[in-house]
């Protein structure tokens, strides 16, 4: 589930990042309004690359709060969250592609850890929210999942 999350985050950036990048190209004056993070160099040709931990957060409440309506200062404390566990599966993950040099078992066992990190900040945004909100939450995430599905049978990044 945590897995799944993580990539549905990483595919959400990808697809922003492509229309991003189409929007620019027709609005010059939207990359000067960016800011550094489209013209970071680490980041490869076009901007393009993986989040940190603040970045995504950022994007994700972001994305979030077009679902969930957000009171005074819950917007700050749930980017803090993420942000949080953003690191530790930051953490988790290593070095790029060492998922794909782990065994089977260590590629479970991984993706139990990751689940079991989910599950908490799960927990940590339930205690934040009313159960409202939260249901607003899951409805974002069943979106994002049906986007996600949507990408994926278009023989896109999953």
């Amino acid at each position: 589930m945590l897995f799944l999350c993580i990539a549905l985050a990483i595919s959400i950036s990808c697809g922003q990042a492509g229309k991003k990048q189409a929007a620019d190209q027709s609005q010059p004056e939207a990359q000067a309004q960016e800011g550094p993070r489209m013209q970071d160099p680490q980041r490869g040709p076009g901007g393009r690359g993986q989040f940190n931990p603040e970045e995504m957060a950022k994007f994700q409440v972001q994305q979030m709060a077009e679902y969930v309506k957000f009171t005074e200062g819950q917007e700050a404390k749930v980017t803090e969250l993420f942000v949080k566990y953003g690191k530790l599966m930051q953490e988790m993950r290593g070095a790029p592609g060492s998922f794909r040099d782990m065994t089977d078992a260590q590629r479970q066992e991984m993706r139990t850890k990751m689940e079991a990190q989910r599950a908490e900040q799960d927990k940590e945004l339930k205690a934040l929210l009313s159960e409202e909100q939260y249901k607003q939450y899951e409805v974002y995430q069943e979106e994002m999942q049906k986007r996600r599905m949507e990408r994926m049978q278009q023989g896109g990044r999953p």
